[in-house]
Protein backbone atom coordinates (compact mmCIF):
# COMPACT_ATOMS: atom_id res chain seq x y z
CA UNK A 1 0.00 0.00 0.00
CA UNK A 2 1.50 3.36 -1.09
CA UNK A 3 2.17 5.98 1.54
CA UNK A 4 0.26 8.47 0.10
CA UNK A 5 2.30 11.37 1.95
CA UNK A 6 0.66 14.64 2.27
CA UNK A 7 2.66 18.20 1.30
CA UNK A 8 3.55 19.63 4.21
CA UNK A 9 5.31 16.01 5.28
CA UNK A 10 7.90 17.03 2.82
CA UNK A 11 8.08 20.68 3.85
CA UNK A 12 8.92 19.38 7.57
CA UNK A 13 11.66 16.94 6.46
CA UNK A 14 13.49 19.56 3.91
CA UNK A 15 13.36 21.83 7.53
CA UNK A 16 14.51 18.51 9.00
CA UNK A 17 17.42 17.97 7.02
CA UNK A 18 18.36 21.30 7.13
CA UNK A 19 18.50 21.64 10.91
CA UNK A 20 21.54 21.69 13.06
CA UNK A 21 20.85 21.64 16.41
CA UNK A 22 19.76 18.01 17.72
CA UNK A 23 16.83 19.72 19.65
CA UNK A 24 15.24 21.42 16.55
CA UNK A 25 15.89 18.49 14.61
CA UNK A 26 13.36 16.34 17.35
CA UNK A 27 10.93 18.62 17.08
CA UNK A 28 10.65 18.24 13.19
CA UNK A 29 11.00 14.62 13.31
CA UNK A 30 7.75 14.29 16.17
CA UNK A 31 6.01 16.96 14.03
CA UNK A 32 6.57 14.19 10.58
CA UNK A 33 5.27 11.52 12.91
CA UNK A 34 2.35 13.71 13.60
CA UNK A 35 1.73 14.40 10.20
CA UNK A 36 1.69 11.15 8.19
CA UNK A 37 -1.31 9.06 8.07
CA UNK A 38 -1.88 6.07 10.03
CA UNK A 39 -2.64 3.26 8.07
CA UNK A 40 -0.92 -0.12 6.69
CA UNK A 41 0.95 1.70 3.83
CA UNK A 42 2.97 4.09 6.44
CA UNK A 43 3.65 1.60 9.08
CA UNK A 44 7.53 1.27 8.49
CA UNK A 45 7.51 5.03 8.37
CA UNK A 46 5.97 5.26 11.42
CA UNK A 47 8.38 2.88 12.83
CA UNK A 48 11.63 4.57 11.42
CA UNK A 49 10.55 7.50 12.87
CA UNK A 50 9.89 6.24 15.75
CA UNK A 51 13.46 4.92 16.17
CA UNK A 52 14.54 7.86 15.02
CA UNK A 53 13.37 10.01 17.93
CA UNK A 54 14.07 7.64 20.59
CA UNK A 55 17.83 7.55 19.63
CA UNK A 56 17.66 11.60 19.31
CA UNK A 57 16.55 11.51 22.87
CA UNK A 58 18.63 9.52 24.11
CA UNK A 59 21.76 11.40 22.51
CA UNK A 60 20.70 14.42 23.44
CA UNK A 61 20.17 13.21 26.90
CA UNK A 62 23.76 11.87 26.98
CA UNK A 63 24.75 15.19 25.68
CA UNK A 64 23.60 16.92 28.36
CA UNK A 65 24.93 14.61 31.31
CA UNK A 66 28.59 14.83 29.72
CA UNK A 67 28.04 18.53 29.21
CA UNK A 68 28.52 18.81 25.39
CA UNK A 69 28.97 21.46 23.30
CA UNK A 70 25.79 21.42 21.53
CA UNK A 71 24.67 24.74 22.98
CA UNK A 72 22.16 26.22 25.60
CA UNK A 73 18.61 24.84 25.06
CA UNK A 74 16.09 27.08 27.50
CA UNK A 75 12.26 25.20 28.54
CA UNK A 76 9.85 27.01 31.11
CA UNK A 77 8.20 24.61 33.16
CA UNK A 78 4.17 25.56 32.75
CA UNK A 79 2.45 26.61 36.18
CA UNK A 80 -0.60 28.06 37.40
CA UNK A 81 -3.77 27.65 34.75
CA UNK A 82 -1.93 28.32 31.34
CA UNK A 83 1.08 29.68 29.64
CA UNK A 84 1.05 32.62 27.59
CA UNK A 85 4.13 33.56 25.53
CA UNK A 86 5.28 37.15 24.65
CA UNK A 87 6.49 37.38 21.03
CA UNK A 88 8.06 40.52 19.53
CA UNK A 89 10.55 42.05 17.73
CA UNK A 90 13.11 44.30 19.63
CA UNK A 91 11.60 47.13 21.13
CA UNK A 92 8.69 46.41 20.99
CA UNK A 93 7.95 46.65 24.94
CA UNK A 94 7.65 43.09 25.76
CA UNK A 95 9.63 43.38 29.20
CA UNK A 96 7.44 46.47 29.88
CA UNK A 97 4.24 45.00 29.52
CA UNK A 98 5.47 41.67 31.38
CA UNK A 99 5.95 43.73 34.29
CA UNK A 100 2.74 45.90 34.22
CA UNK A 101 0.75 42.48 33.78
CA UNK A 102 1.76 40.57 37.08
CA UNK A 103 4.26 43.47 39.09
CA UNK A 104 7.61 41.18 37.57
CA UNK A 105 10.27 43.52 38.02
CA UNK A 106 12.65 42.39 34.79
CA UNK A 107 14.81 44.93 33.44
CA UNK A 108 13.72 47.58 30.57
CA UNK A 109 15.70 49.32 28.19
CA UNK A 110 15.26 51.81 25.73
CA UNK A 111 17.76 49.60 23.03
CA UNK A 112 17.21 45.93 21.74
CA UNK A 113 17.88 42.74 23.52
CA UNK A 114 17.68 43.83 27.27
CA UNK A 115 15.91 40.30 27.39
CA UNK A 116 18.40 37.67 26.71
CA UNK A 117 16.73 34.42 28.23
CA UNK A 118 13.32 34.04 28.86
CA UNK A 119 11.67 35.86 31.64
CA UNK A 120 8.58 34.73 33.76
CA UNK A 121 5.47 36.96 36.11
CA UNK A 122 2.74 35.18 36.73
CA UNK A 123 -0.80 37.41 36.37
CA UNK A 124 -3.35 37.05 39.31
CA UNK A 125 -6.83 36.81 37.70
CA UNK A 126 -9.35 36.73 40.04
CA UNK A 127 -8.92 33.50 41.86
CA UNK A 128 -6.19 31.83 39.65
CA UNK A 129 -2.75 32.81 38.22
CA UNK A 130 -1.83 32.85 34.20
CA UNK A 131 2.24 32.26 33.79
CA UNK A 132 3.36 35.20 31.52
CA UNK A 133 6.73 34.29 29.37
CA UNK A 134 9.11 37.05 28.28
CA UNK A 135 11.16 35.87 25.24
CA UNK A 136 14.34 37.70 23.85
CA UNK A 137 13.19 39.65 20.29
CA UNK A 138 12.47 37.33 17.29
CA UNK A 139 15.42 37.83 14.63
CA UNK A 140 16.52 36.03 11.64
CA UNK A 141 19.22 33.71 13.57
CA UNK A 142 17.20 33.68 16.50
CA UNK A 143 18.01 30.34 18.44
CA UNK A 144 15.70 26.93 17.91
CA UNK A 145 14.78 27.12 21.65
CA UNK A 146 12.88 30.35 21.17
CA UNK A 147 10.58 28.94 18.69
CA UNK A 148 10.25 25.71 21.35
CA UNK A 149 8.63 28.35 23.78
CA UNK A 150 6.36 29.17 21.28
CA UNK A 151 5.39 26.06 20.51
CA UNK A 152 4.81 24.88 23.92
CA UNK A 153 3.13 27.83 24.89
CA UNK A 154 -0.68 27.47 25.59
CA UNK A 155 -1.01 31.07 23.64
CA UNK A 156 0.89 33.66 22.05
CA UNK A 157 0.64 37.25 22.85
CA UNK A 158 2.22 39.19 19.74
CA UNK A 159 3.25 42.74 21.19
CA UNK A 160 4.07 45.06 18.61
CA UNK A 161 5.46 48.90 18.51
CA UNK A 162 2.16 51.12 17.59
CA UNK A 163 4.24 53.87 16.60
CA UNK A 164 6.42 52.42 14.54
CA UNK A 165 5.47 49.95 11.35
CA UNK A 166 3.01 47.51 13.07
CA UNK A 167 1.80 45.51 9.71
CA UNK A 168 5.00 45.22 8.28
CA UNK A 169 6.25 44.07 11.65
CA UNK A 170 3.55 41.45 12.44
CA UNK A 171 3.80 40.29 9.03
CA UNK A 172 7.44 39.89 9.70
CA UNK A 173 6.70 37.93 12.95
CA UNK A 174 4.05 35.67 10.65
CA UNK A 175 6.70 35.06 8.10
CA UNK A 176 9.26 33.64 11.19
CA UNK A 177 6.59 31.53 12.66
CA UNK A 178 5.26 30.22 9.42
CA UNK A 179 9.16 29.03 8.69
CA UNK A 180 9.25 26.89 11.42
CA UNK A 181 5.38 25.35 11.16
CA UNK A 182 3.88 28.34 14.00
CA UNK A 183 0.72 29.76 12.53
CA UNK A 184 -0.69 32.13 13.75
CA UNK A 185 -3.74 32.70 10.73
CA UNK A 186 -5.62 29.75 8.53
CA UNK A 187 -2.95 27.66 7.20
CA UNK A 188 -3.12 24.27 4.97
CA UNK A 189 -0.36 22.91 6.57
CA UNK A 190 -0.85 22.76 10.40
CA UNK A 191 -3.13 24.06 13.19
CA UNK A 192 -3.11 28.33 14.11
CA UNK A 193 -1.92 29.01 17.61
CA UNK A 194 -4.13 30.93 19.84
CA UNK A 195 -2.90 34.48 19.41
CA UNK A 196 -3.43 37.87 21.16
CA UNK A 197 -1.91 40.92 19.26
CA UNK A 198 -0.84 44.00 21.23
CA UNK A 199 -0.27 47.61 19.59
CA UNK A 200 1.78 48.83 22.23
CA UNK A 201 3.13 52.27 22.79
CA UNK A 202 0.39 53.85 20.84
CA UNK A 203 -0.15 57.51 21.70
CA UNK A 204 -4.20 58.33 22.27
CA UNK A 205 -4.02 61.14 19.57
CA UNK A 206 -3.46 57.62 17.11
CA UNK A 207 -4.94 55.25 19.00
CA UNK A 208 -8.06 55.33 16.09
CA UNK A 209 -6.17 55.73 13.31
CA UNK A 210 -3.75 52.80 14.39
CA UNK A 211 -6.12 50.62 14.76
CA UNK A 212 -8.32 51.07 12.02
CA UNK A 213 -4.64 50.76 10.01
CA UNK A 214 -3.84 47.45 11.51
CA UNK A 215 -7.78 46.27 11.10
CA UNK A 216 -8.19 46.85 7.19
CA UNK A 217 -4.82 44.63 6.70
CA UNK A 218 -5.65 42.11 9.18
CA UNK A 219 -9.00 41.97 10.31
CA UNK A 220 -7.95 40.41 13.51
CA UNK A 221 -10.31 40.50 16.53
CA UNK A 222 -7.82 40.04 19.13
CA UNK A 223 -6.70 43.10 18.48
CA UNK A 224 -6.00 45.18 21.75
CA UNK A 225 -4.51 48.85 21.72
CA UNK A 226 -2.56 49.40 25.14
CA UNK A 227 0.29 51.25 26.46
CA UNK A 228 1.75 50.14 30.02
CA UNK A 229 0.14 53.58 31.26
CA UNK A 230 -3.52 52.97 30.34
CA UNK A 231 -5.01 51.73 33.34
CA UNK A 232 -8.20 50.92 31.55
CA UNK A 233 -6.48 49.00 28.53
CA UNK A 234 -5.04 46.25 31.34
CA UNK A 235 -7.92 44.50 33.15
CA UNK A 236 -9.58 44.25 29.50
CA UNK A 237 -6.15 42.33 28.26
CA UNK A 238 -6.09 40.05 31.73
CA UNK A 239 -9.88 39.24 30.79
CA UNK A 240 -8.91 38.56 27.42
CA UNK A 241 -6.22 36.14 28.01
CA UNK A 242 -8.20 34.28 30.47
CA UNK A 243 -11.16 33.78 28.02
CA UNK A 244 -8.31 33.28 24.89
CA UNK A 245 -7.50 29.89 26.74
CA UNK A 246 -9.85 28.08 27.02
CA UNK A 247 -10.60 27.15 30.26
CA UNK A 248 -12.99 27.38 33.04
CA UNK A 249 -13.53 27.17 36.92
CA UNK A 250 -15.02 24.69 38.75
CA UNK A 251 -15.06 24.66 42.79
CA UNK A 252 -15.50 21.52 44.80
CA UNK A 253 -18.12 21.32 47.74
CA UNK A 254 -18.00 19.24 50.53
CA UNK A 255 -21.60 17.13 51.51
CA UNK A 256 -22.94 18.73 54.18
CA UNK A 257 -20.85 21.89 53.95
CA UNK A 258 -21.22 25.19 52.94
CA UNK A 259 -20.03 26.76 49.48
CA UNK A 260 -16.70 28.03 49.49
CA UNK A 261 -15.14 29.67 46.13
CA UNK A 262 -11.40 29.60 46.64
CA UNK A 263 -8.81 27.03 45.47
CA UNK A 264 -11.09 26.14 41.57
CA UNK A 265 -10.15 23.01 39.83
CA UNK A 266 -9.08 24.54 36.45
CA UNK A 267 -10.52 22.55 33.61
CA UNK A 268 -10.98 23.17 29.63
CA UNK A 269 -14.26 24.62 28.18
CA UNK A 270 -16.31 21.49 27.58
CA UNK A 271 -14.64 19.28 30.15
CA UNK A 272 -17.96 17.12 31.89
CA UNK A 273 -18.44 16.32 35.81
CA UNK A 274 -16.42 12.92 35.01
CA UNK A 275 -13.29 15.05 33.64
CA UNK A 276 -13.93 16.85 36.97
CA UNK A 277 -13.73 13.72 38.97
CA UNK A 278 -10.51 12.33 37.29
CA UNK A 279 -8.90 15.65 38.10
CA UNK A 280 -9.35 15.07 41.67
CA UNK A 281 -8.27 11.82 41.64
CA UNK A 282 -8.36 8.95 40.06
CA UNK A 283 -10.47 6.80 42.16
CA UNK A 284 -13.24 9.44 41.99
CA UNK A 285 -13.60 8.76 38.20
CA UNK A 286 -14.03 5.33 38.79
CA UNK A 287 -16.44 5.34 42.07
CA UNK A 288 -18.51 8.39 41.17
CA UNK A 289 -21.97 7.45 40.78
CA UNK A 290 -23.50 11.30 40.63
CA UNK A 291 -23.12 14.84 41.30
CA UNK A 292 -24.95 17.83 42.73
CA UNK A 293 -24.78 21.07 40.81
CA UNK A 294 -24.79 24.85 41.88
CA UNK A 295 -24.06 27.75 39.44
CA UNK A 296 -25.64 31.58 38.24
CA UNK A 297 -27.84 29.33 35.79
CA UNK A 298 -30.24 28.13 37.85
CA UNK A 299 -28.55 24.85 39.58
CA UNK A 300 -29.26 24.73 43.25
CA UNK A 301 -27.80 21.30 44.14
CA UNK A 302 -29.82 19.76 41.53
CA UNK A 303 -28.55 16.40 40.46
CA UNK A 304 -26.58 16.18 37.24
CA UNK A 305 -24.70 12.62 35.51
CA UNK A 306 -21.32 12.05 34.69
CA UNK A 307 -21.21 13.56 31.64
CA UNK A 308 -22.90 17.05 32.58
CA UNK A 309 -21.17 19.87 30.52
CA UNK A 310 -19.44 22.40 33.15
CA UNK A 311 -19.46 26.15 32.92
CA UNK A 312 -16.87 28.94 34.30
CA UNK A 313 -17.66 28.77 37.94
CA UNK A 314 -19.89 26.00 39.02
CA UNK A 315 -20.02 24.67 42.38
CA UNK A 316 -19.97 20.45 42.30
CA UNK A 317 -20.22 17.69 45.35
CA UNK A 318 -19.44 14.40 44.65
CA UNK A 319 -21.19 11.55 45.55
CA UNK A 320 -18.99 8.39 45.48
Amino acid sequence: MPANLPPQYFDVEKQYREAKDPNEKLVYLQQMLSIIPKHKGTEKLQADLKTRISKLRDAITKQKKSRGSGGAWYQVEKQGAGQVVLVGLPNAGKSNLLNTLTNAHVDVGDYPFTTQLPQVGMLEYEDIKIQIVDTPPLYEEAPPWLYGLYRNGDMLLVVLDGMKKPVKDFQTVVDMLNAKNIYLEKHEFGDIKPTFIVLNKVEPAYEEIAVQTFKDAYSQSRLYVCTTEDDECMPALRKALFNGLNILRVYTKKIGKPIVKDDPVVLWNGATVLDAAEHIHKDFRKNLKFARLWNEEGYNGQRVEKHHELTDGDVIEFHI
